[in-house]
């Protein structure tokens, strides 16, 4: 009886040693052993460290490729996102290339996208666009009477080129209010660049 105590009480010391470091061996152990109803074998397999470490693993990598890739990729070209942040609604588009900037060790990264109208815009979108874009170009007075490092203030800013090329630069994050459904927790400068008469378009994104 002894011996059978004895037995039983090495066997459920190797099962707790296993299930603290190698959790597949406390399966592969009880399966022959038999001490524990097999729906307690499982919860204590998924609930062992090394599976919840593997656990935790999978979900900050997860985590990582959506911030690092799938988020800056989709998210930013998305026409309700665009039509939030530049403040007025764009013809149907579709991204023709990414440009995938290297990340930082702390997550800074400058992505570009190549865009392409499915078809050309008139000459309607475009005097929309020229009106809208220039209630955001400064003034000479303003500009001179700010320090050039704090140009930000002025976001969004615009700027047209020869009557034809629009541009306009917004800011959020660092104190700067972040367009409707974007976070201010991150500091960004989004660009887009529109040239009359050209189906391509740029959009650009920077993170720091």
């Amino acid at each position: 009886m002894k011996n059978k105590t004895l037995t039983i009480t090495l066997k459920a010391v190797a099962l707790a040693i296993s299930w603290l470091t190698l959790s597949p061996l406390l399966l592969i152990l009880d399966r022959r052993w038999k001490l524990l109803p097999k729906w307690l074998r499982i919860v204590l397999f998924v609930l062992s460290p090394m599976m919840l470490v593997i656990i935790a693993v999978v979900v900050f990598l997860c985590y990582a490729y959506y911030w690092d890739y799938y988020y800056p990729r989709h998210h930013f070209v998305k026409p309700k996102v665009v039509e939030n942040i530049i403040g007025m609604q764009l013809p149907r588009y579709k991204v023709i290339e990414y440009d995938k900037d290297r990340r930082s060790f702390n997550g800074d990264y400058s992505d570009g996208f190549t865009l392409e109208f499915y078809k050309m815009p008139d000459d309607d979108f475009y005097d929309e666009l020229d009106k809208h874009f220039r209630q955001y170009i400064p003034t000479r007075q303003q500009l001179d009477s700010i320090p050039e490092d704090v140009t930000y203030i002025f976001s969004p800013r615009a700027e047209i080129l020869d009557s034809t090329v629009y541009c306009l630069e917004r800011w959020w994050g660092n104190g700067v209010e972040a367009p409707k459904g974007e976070s201010d927790r991150g500091d960004i400068i989004y660009r887009i660049r529109i040239e009359r008469d050209s189906q391509i378009f740029h959009i650009g994104v920077m993170q720091w």
